[in-house]
């Protein structure tokens, strides 16, 4: 009678430990754009300081067959179940698991990502939550395209890629559904996004315009792009006039240099031509007060010396 005593009271024991260790997820659900970051947590008892050497964490996928995506087994981690899809994009942030917090931060996520995890924990008692990830893919990029295909016929293009497979839809500019008149084509990749290509042919004067809407109904979200159809020749030539434009600015700026250069030496040497008379004036006009001599004023001996020579 004593040992099923004793297994009976070791069985509640253990249910009670394990009752009073808990896990939780604060958030069930994630949603994180294709090739975004994502960090999923969930949370444990810690009841003091860690003690590293006891803790024990493991996240995996629930597909159909289960994938490891991280574990830390007794203080240490283990890389080598780590299943293939989460090889080098996967990192626990570990100076948060002193708080109780068991963060699983996933870089570049896939379409492959989604799907439910679980999060469990092992620390003196053992428990775990399931979290759910969902990755969207919007059209956030049309690419377009507009082509003449003579007799006032145009070839209208629109490409984009996302997930799931989106609707394309063309409208005029008076919001007239054309899309029964597009051709839509769809491929995939191996990172599973929709790659969508939509063409409508359309006979159409110039200076006109047309709507693609890209509309992803698991979404419910829509994305646009205006198509204009323009005279190409309008184009040509305002290139070309801007061109024009800026060869006479080039020209006109050289000229200009060219001549600002040849008055300033025009200027210069002006300059030079009114000093050097002004000059040669005063050098003559001191010359002409040192040699003259007023004999009016000389006494007789010296009149006969040295004005008898003038």
């Amino acid at each position: 009678m004593e040992k099923p005593l004793l297994l009976y009271i070791f069985l509640l024991y253990w249910h009670f430990l394990n009752a009073l260790f808990t896990v939780e997820a604060p958030q069930s659900l994630y949603t994180v754009e294709h090739g975004n970051n994502v960090t999923m947590e969930c949370t444990f008892p810690v009841n003091g300081k860690l003690k590293f050497g006891d803790l024990s964490v493991s996240w995996e996928k629930k597909d159909k067959l289960k994938k490891q995506v991280y574990v830390l087994l007794k203080g240490e981690e283990d890389f080598k179940s780590q299943h293939s899809d989460f090889r080098g994009r996967i990192k626990l942030l570990k100076e948060n698991l002193n708080l109780g917090q068991s963060l699983l931060q996933i870089t570049d996520v896939k379409l492959r990502d989604a799907g439910v995890y679980r999060c469990l924990i092992g620390y003196g008692g053992a428990d775990y939550k399931t979290i759910n990830l969902r990755v969207k893919a919007p059209y956030r990029t049309i690419t377009q395209g507009v082509v003449s295909t003579g007799g006032n016929k145009w070839k209208l293009t629109c490409k984009s890629e996302g997930y799931p497979q989106a609707e394309v839809i063309w409208q005029n500019r008076e919001y007239e559904d054309l899309t029964d008149k597009a051709n839509t084509s769809y491929e995939t990749g191996s990172d599973q996004l929709y790659r969508v290509t939509s063409t409508l042919t359309i006979k159409s004067r110039t200076d006109e315009i047309f709507y693609c809407i890209f509309w992803n109904k698991e979404l419910q979200e829509n994305t646009s792009a205006v198509l204009h159809i323009a005279d190409s020749a309008d184009g040509v030539l305002w290139t070309e006039s801007r061109h024009f434009v800026g060869a006479i600015l080039i020209v006109t700026a050289f000229f200009g240099s060219v001549l600002l250069v040849m008055l300033c030496l025009r200027k210069a040497r002006a300059n030079k031509d009114n000093r050097t008379p002004v000059a040669t004036s005063s050098t003559a006009k001191l010359s002409k007060d040192k040699d003259t001599y007023d004999c009016r004023d000389a006494s007789s001996e010296d009149r006969e010396m040295k004005c008898k020579y003038k």
